[in-house]
């Protein structure tokens, strides 16, 4: 398989031919990550704007958003798809605002995901509410975004210096224009994650168990060795299937963040009674992994499914998409040829690198009910706040009726605010704040970037009117949502 490039209007195309029919993908180097807290969706909402101005149901063609990607997506005759894709361009530089709130509601009723909530609660746990972490929010202000958020992001990044096109099946039509307004490429910025005693465990809703862990990732050599690893890793564990039944599946998710730094993230799905066999399980096979690395066969058979992969002409999308995707991130571009010199320099030795740190760094997501029996793994409660000093509020006697402790108090200061003495001491400083839900009267939640959510009621505290105007009056306007749920926006902070 040969991988091709050209040039269309200032956007590169990355194609394959082939016998298939010819499918192309228009990719934005744009996705959640990219968001705050407080926009959340809105780059969904682009692409839905985009795609209701260019959809043809006559097509076969689609949209998605992911992470760090947007991509347009058609499968069709070389006319259809130079249509289609024109017709996106077009779209682009003058989306249809008209629909702003016919499409809110649409993504209202969607239920998609950018990754698996098992993997995205894993990523949000490392990273907080921003970056990567973001994969685990629902958009808590959607109605919010209005058309200068809109316009602003495709401005920013849906230009035609931060697109790029796969194709395969064929060669890109002498008629094809991609007309795209100008701009520069955007790179994401690195993830950071939240300061965590690891390594760590937390419960999951529901029979699912989740491990994730840091791995070298500053070059193609070990990220092909860390996806490697991926790989063998869920060959393994296949037989805790097999042999005990205590699962169905697991799959892996490998994230490049920066700096040379990556994540493993694996999920699995066992019933909460064996949540701790497949724990114990997975960890004998890092452990093993770790010390041995992995067998000459497994090498070998990681390999020859490379290899099958890669003479398949349905991968031909995936290996130009995987090219216009490392265009778009700043990073070599790989032809299958590369990539089969790449898999086949990954040995004993570097699989064993992958696994240097992973139970330092790591993070386990166990099954509803279910409590790990190893005393190295901090709980999530764990977590400790330091104590904001400043104005202390107490619980007052309408408080009381509410269930709320005694000696709780709720301390307001010129660096943050905390709630002290109801269980588990809280604190979020003021620069950690991402958003101020105004839940009702007299009622919000204030949201840290390390996701942690401090929700109270002014009745709880004597003089709690007068604490409410002061976080209020310490936290940005731009911050402060109204949650769809709630029917009445009056809502009283002082």
């Amino acid at each position: 398989m040969d991988l091709n490039r050209t040039e269309v209007d200032g956007v590169p195309i990355y194609w394959t031919a082939g016998t298939g029919p010819l499918t192309a993908h228009l990719i934005f180097r744009v996705g959640v990550r990219d968001e705050t807290f407080l926009t959340t969706g809105l780059t969904h909402l682009v692409e839905h704007l985009v795609m209701s101005g260019a959809v043809d149901r006559r097509l076969e063609c689609n949209a998605n958003v992911d992470l760090t990607f947007t991509r347009f997506t058609v499968t069709g005759g070389e006319e259809s798809v130079a249509s289609f894709l024109s017709k996106i361009c077009a779209s682009v530089s003058a989306p249809p605002l008209v629909r702003l709130g016919v499409e809110k509601k649409i993504l209202g009723a969607e239920s998609g995901t950018v990754v698996s909530p098992p993997i995205a609660a894993l990523l949000r746990r490392r990273f907080g509410l921003t970056s990567l972490g973001l994969a685990d929010v629902v958009p808590p202000a959607l109605d919010s975004l209005g058309e200068q958020d809109v316009l602003g992001l495709i401005r920013s990044h849906f230009t035609a210096g931060n697109a790029a096109v796969a194709m395969a099946g064929g060669r890109p039509a002498p008629e094809l224009a991609l007309a795209l307004p100008s701009g520069r490429r955007q790179l994401p910025r690195g993830p950071v994650p939240v300061g965590l005693p690891l390594p760590m465990w937390f419960e999951y809703e529901g029979q699912v168990l989740g491990l994730s862990f840091q791995v070298p990732a500053g070059t193609d050599q070990e990220c092909e060795a860390a996806r490697t690893v991926g790989r063998i890793v869920c060959d393994r564990a296949y037989l805790l299937r097999q042999q005990h039944g205590w699962i169905y599946d697991i799959d892996f998710r490998f994230f490049q963040a920066s700096d040379g730094v990556g994540y493993l993230c694996f999920e699995a799905d066992p019933p909460a009674k064996h949540g701790e066999e497949v724990r114990l399980g997975l960890a004998g096979i890092l452990t093993d992994l770790q010390g041995h690395g992995p067998t000459d066969a497994e090498l070998a058979a990681n390999l020859a499914e490379l290899t099958t992969y890669l003479a398949d002409p349905r991968s031909g999308i995936e290996v130009a998409s995987a090219a216009a995707e490392a265009y778009l991130m700043e990073a070599a571009v790989l032809t299958p040829a590369d990539k089969m010199d790449l898999a086949s320099g990954v040995g004993r030795e570097t699989c064993r690198a992958v696994l240097a740190n992973w139970l330092e760094t790591l993070i386990v997501g166990m099954p509803e009910g279910i409590s790990p029996a190893d005393d190295t793994l901090s709980p999530e409660k764990a977590r400790s706040y330091p104590a904001i000093t400043g104005r202390e509020f107490r619980r007052g006697l309408r408080g009381a009726f509410y269930g709320v402790p005694r000696g709780t108090r709720l301390v307001v200061g010129e660096d943050g605010v905390s709630c002290l003495g109801s269980g588990q001491d809280t604190s979020i400083r003021w620069d950690d704040v991402v958003g101020l839900e105004l839940t009702g009267p007299g009622a919000l939640a204030i949201i840290g970037a390390d996701s942690l959510s401090m929700e109270l009621q002014d009745v709880w505290f004597s003089d709690g009117r007068r604490a409410f105007q002061m976080i209020s009056d310490r936290i940005d306007p731009s911050m402060k949502f109204v949650p769809a749920s709630v029917s009445d926006p009056s809502v009283r902070t002082g």
